[in-house]
């Protein structure tokens, strides 16, 4: 257990001890924000182990502050590995108990991850608040971080979901001229050459993906098949009934990628169709198959996140019933 520098422990209040987080930390940290989740933000501290698994990030730095061996504050930052920015944004996020703000402990944090990215080469330093929480805003902005984007996160009660009120999504995927299949499906067509149509799919994914507004570019070139197969296909990240694939032919066009987590509810990774074959209502028609699958599961909540400029995939969300949640509100401070 690494300590940090003397002069950020002196700057804690009595009682408190801060030290790097090491590995066996991970699950830890990742119940200690889901205290502050709601359902459909919990996260799986497997799902996150295996995050990490995939997708290593040497650079990556992280602080726990414990009273008593019990956590109560932590941060961390990072340039995100294999989803690194080019622009050279780094990505953090800092979160402290209740009973423990307004002691210097989110600033003494906040320093130290800055001064890491910094050193590291980072030109900005990036980081999300949650619309309920205006005092996260307060504190970022007492510290230099300026608003410059804003997210969505909306949820659908699957229960609730009325399909009659929509066309059937096979039938408009074939007015259109393509099939649906899910993944699983896909993956059992395709087992004679699974490794071919995976490659194809993530070349899709990367080529859709750097049309979707983000607060930050993409890196240009997706990362080597390997990690890409383990990080998209292999993990708790991709759920292969309810993940599903448009196809003209033999040849992606579309997809939405959705994982279910073990508390019960659903999310959206990826939603995203080709250019030459948007306007068609694919994106709807594969967000309905998988609500079908989702449904017929006994999924309670299918989550998704769009950004605010997004306006045609939150267009078709709302037209199907999500519910969104304050926004998320980006901000962030230039390092160099």
């Amino acid at each position: 257990m690494a300590p940090v520098p003397s002069d950020i422990a002196s700057r804690l209040p009595a009682g408190l001890v801060a030290r790097m987080a090491d590995d066996a930390d991970l699950e830890r940290m990742v119940e200690f924000e889901n205290r502050f989740a709601n359902a459909a933000r919990w996260e799986s501290p497997a799902g996150v182990r295996a995050f990490f698994r995939t997708n290593p990030q040497p650079d990556r730095l992280a602080i726990v502050v414990e009273r008593h061996g019990e956590i109560v504050g932590q941060g961390t930052v990072s340039d995100g590995g294999m989803w690194a920015s080019p622009d050279g944004s780094w990505r953090g996020g800092i979160r402290v108990a209740p009973d423990w703000r307004g002691h210097g402990s989110a600033k003494a944090l906040l320093a130290l991850l800055e001064e890491h990215a910094r050193g590291r080469g980072a030109k900005r330093f990036m980081t999300s608040i949650r619309g309920n929480e205006p005092e996260g805003l307060a504190f970022a902005t007492a510290q230099g971080y300026a608003e410059f984007h804003r997210r969505f996160d909306a949820y659908i009660a699957v229960a609730a979901f009325d399909p009659s009120r929509f066309d059937d999504p096979d039938e408009i995927a074939r007015r259109a001229g393509v099939r649906l299949l899910s993944y699983g499906e896909l993956a059992r067509a395709r087992a004679g050459d699974l490794e071919t149509m995976q490659r194809t799919l993530i070349a899709m994914f990367w080529e859709v993906g750097k049309d979707v507004p983000s607060p930050a570019p993409m890196p240009k070139e997706p990362p080597p098949f390997e990690q890409a197969r383990r990080m998209f296909f292999e993990g708790p990240g991709m759920d292969a009934a309810a993940t599903i694939v448009a196809l003209r032919g033999d040849t992606p066009v579309g997809m939405t990628a959705n994982m279910v987590k073990e508390n019960g509810v659903a999310y959206t990774n990826f939603t995203g169709v080709v250019r030459a074959e948007r306007g068609k209502g694919l994106a709807l028609a594969m967000k309905l198959r998988a609500l079908r699958d989702l449904r017929e599961r006994g999924v309670r909540l299918f989550g998704t996140t769009n950004d605010e400029a997004n306006a045609a995939m939150r267009g078709i969300n709302a037209r199907l019933g999500y519910v969104p949640d304050p926004p998320t509100i980006m901000v962030a401070k230039q390092l160099s």
